[in-house]
């Protein structure tokens, strides 16, 4: 049975990369020879020249032949009966000599052999070599692999250089017209270490000591080594294994006429993504497969079988429990990777990845968790710090590249990286170890965006400031979706006390003791439980209410409730102020060790009035503290992340660098509080008392409402959007800032 085997269009760097194949080929053909040779004449006396030889040679082919079957994929250079009996026995005649046989007799080292089809790849042509041999020249082969570095210098000896040419490790002193001098960094299991690096950039200092071109091997992560601008190297990247490099390998190691069954191999190759984590011995067990389409098919199932079996084997799918908009949206996320593995959505509909940020101790890690058993696929986990811990700048990289590739090979997955704050931004100000913090983080770019095209693969980030992440990072496609996770609310609370607990109380005691522990973390819950349990357990007592309470730190006889009711007066004070300037506030809560309010700030043009409404916001709780009981507590100071602190910075970058101040168009950069002048300090002051008199003036109308919801949000210690609209729904809301009153 004839069948046509039309190859599709070759590449361009085809041609080049079989011609250096069929060279090395012919090396190794010698190189079998001249072992053969070396044996005989080694063995015992009698013995030469008698019997078979220990490897059988094979029949002599015309190269004129070869050649055109190798470029005439269709010829069928076999009469049919042959050719079609040779089907039959599962053989591969387009492979096969006119005796029936198929394998050639040289065995080539297939994984060097791979190696070199791509570096030739990279290169494309052997004018694109010429130009790599001019004097001073300097090429950078990225995306070698470390198992291959040891190899290079043979590949280019014996296949890729033309003529004349020869390439030397740096570490030997040859002096010859034509060389090129490799560097190639040391490895040890896979991995460069900090020892290798400088070896290399020694190397390279020797090969730029002298004129002959001078070549260099790094793996696809390993920065730029310091001698070198990249604006004076020529760069190229080793492309990854894919279908044509396979077909291209298996002409030469399951062929004696440079033809395969092309069009059964290439239907039986696993697809090209997972051909780029082909490992060595992967390939190696394939490659036993007697031809190109019983090897690919190997392949396949090796690949499927690694696929199949990940490190961490598939958690049953899990319901993912929680209340908040962070907990929503992991939960549609969940369900499009679902919808995307039952083939009902394309993976470029749904997004591929969350940032969540907030307090330590408010379940990010957990929730990303979540998401992995929820959605019933791996689970891969990392972190900065995982990353960093590995050593310099190489191992880093190394590190971190290591981690997407772990995603790749555990597809489909989440991927969650935790602590990703820990790599500084480039827009950050600080220029000590810049150049470090700018080449990682373009490595974690580049790990991105690659990531991001593959299918499967879900990243979620976690930090608690994502303020110091560089923007380039944030932007969507990267991180699409950015939600902070605030403290756990009154209900969350309750919800997190009655899974860890199993309902072992009753459920207005569960509500009681949710509302008291407001300001806690999930972690916070997570660790009282357990502790209390371990004290059950060694004391024999019983878990019960006051129990969990001494251990949650939330005793209700120890509670102050003049400082609860000044720390309501302070947040209903700002949330009187932000509802007067027209923002949205989604919850108030309320706890002995502080208050918050979360608001949404809508978009603005960035004016002086714009400013000045977030400073009377800033302020506003201050000015109730004064307004209600004369004095003013500590509450709205403290950190630079306090209300203070806040309403400082946005004072003096007003002045230094907004051009909306006291020195009009002139930009200063960023001002250390503490570094100010006296008139500047002075005028500081002034602001921020203008400031606070100004809100206070605003909240003077509304001090009834003021204290009766503070005293309300003391019993409640919490309110939602909607509790908060009905407070407040009769409090006129304005569009600026209004002249102050004196009171």
């Amino acid at each position: 049975m004839n069948q046509s085997n039309h190859s599709p269009a070759r590449p361009d760097w085809w041609q080049f990369a079989e011609d250096c194949a069929r060279r090395y080929h012919l090396y190794c053909e010698e190189l079998q020879q001249t072992r053969r040779k070396t044996l005989k004449e080694d063995a015992p006396d009698g013995s030469a020249g008698t019997g078979e030889p220990l490897v059988s040679t094979p029949p002599e082919q015309p190269h004129s032949l070869l050649q055109h079957l190798s470029e005439n994929s269709d010829v069928q250079h076999l009469p049919p009966e042959l050719w079609e009996a040779l089907e039959q026995e599962g053989a591969d005649p387009y492979a096969c000599d006119d005796t029936g046989q198929w394998l050639p007799g040289t065995d080539l080292p297939a994984d060097k052999l791979l190696l070199l089809l791509r570096i030739a790849a990279a290169l494309g042509s052997p004018a694109a070599v010429d130009a790599q041999l001019s004097r001073g020249a300097v090429l950078i082969l990225r995306n070698v692999p470390a198992s291959g570095f040891s190899s290079v210098e043979n590949l280019l000896n014996h296949a890729l250089l033309p003529p004349g040419w020869q390439a030397y490790d740096a570490r030997r002193q040859v002096q010859l017209p034509q060389r090129v001098t490799l560097a190639v960094p040391s490895a040890r299991d896979g991995a460069i270490e900090q020892q290798h690096i400088d070896e290399l950039q020694d190397l390279i200092i020797k090969g730029l000591a002298h004129s002959q071109p001078l070549w260099i091997c790094l793996p696809d992560e390993m920065a730029l080594p310091a001698p070198l601008v990249a604006e004076h190297c020529h760069q190229l990247t080793v492309p990854q294994v894919d279908a044509d490099f396979l077909i291209a390998l298996l002409r030469q190691t399951h062929s004696r006429t440079g033809r395969i069954d092309e069009a059964a191999a290439r239907a039986a190759l696993p697809p090209n993504g997972q051909l780029q984590e082909l490992s060595t011995p992967a390939l190696s067990f394939a490659l036993r497969a007697p031809t190109a389409k019983k090897m690919a098919q190997r392949l396949s199932q090796a690949l499927a079988a690694a696929a199949a079996s990940p490190p961490e084997a598939h958690a049953p799918r899990e319901e993912i429990t929680g209340i908040g908009r962070s907990y929503d949206t992991a939960r549609q996320l969940v369900a499009d990777l679902h919808m995307w593995a039952e083939g009902s959505i394309a993976w470029d509909q749904i997004l591929h990845s969350l940032l969540l940020h907030g307090v330590p101790g408010t379940g990010k890690s957990h929730l990303a968790r979540a998401m992995g058993r929820s959605a019933g696929v791996n689970y891969v986990q990392t972190s900065c710090a995982e990353w960093q811990s590995a050593g310099h700048l190489g191992n880093l990289l190394l590190a971190m590249r290591r981690s997407f590739d772990e995603a790749r090979k555990n597809a489909p997955c989440i991927l969650f990286i935790d602590e990703i704050d820990a790599i500084s931004s480039r827009t950050s100000g600080d220029t000590h170890g810049s150049r470090y913090g700018s080449q990682v983080i373009a490595g974690l770019l580049e790990q991105l965006d690659r990531i991001g095209l593959e299918e499967g693969i879900m990243v979620v980030g976690a930090c608690n400031h994502p303020q110091h992440i560089d923007p380039a990072v944030l932007r969507a496609g990267r991180f699409d979706i950015k939600i902070e996770m605030p403290l756990p609310s009154m209900a969350m609370l309750q919800h997190l006390l009655a899974e860890r607990l199993q309902d072992a109380f009753p459920e207005d005691a569960m509500l009681e003791l949710a509302r008291d522990s407001i300001g806690k973390t999930a972690a916070d819950v997570d660790a009282a439980v357990r502790s209390a349990r371990s004290e059950t357990r060694h004391s024999g007592c019983p878990l019960d209410l006051q129990l969990l309470r001494r251990h949650l730190g939330v005793r209700e006889l120890e509670e102050n409730q003049d400082l609860l009711y000044r720390i309501a007066i302070h947040e209903v004070g700002h949330a009187i102020t932000s509802w007067s300037y027209g923002e949205t506030i989604t919850r108030i809560s309320l706890s002995p060790s502080g208050g918050t309010i979360e608001r949404d700030v809508p978009p603005n043009a960035g004016l002086p009035a714009d400013f000045d409404r977030q400073l009377y916001i800033h302020l506003s709780g201050r000015a109730a503290e004064r307004l209600i009981f004369n004095t003013v507590s500590a509450g709205a100071g403290g950190s630079g992340t306090s209300d203070l602190g806040k309403a400082a910075r946005m004072v003096l970058a007003m002045d230094f660098e907004l051009g909306l101040g006291a020195f009009g168009n002139g930009w200063f950069g960023p001002q250390d509080p503490s570094r100010l002048t006296a008139c500047e300090r002075q005028r500081l002051q002034e602001r921020l008392d203008y400031a606070e008199d100004h809100a206070r003036a605003l909240l003077y109308p509304h001090q009834q409402l003021l204290k009766d919801m503070a005293a309300d949000l003391v019993q409640k210690r919490e309110f939602d959007t909607k509790a908060v609209r009905s407070w407040l729904r009769d409090v006129p809301r304005k569009n600026g800032p209004e002249p102050v009153l004196d009171q």
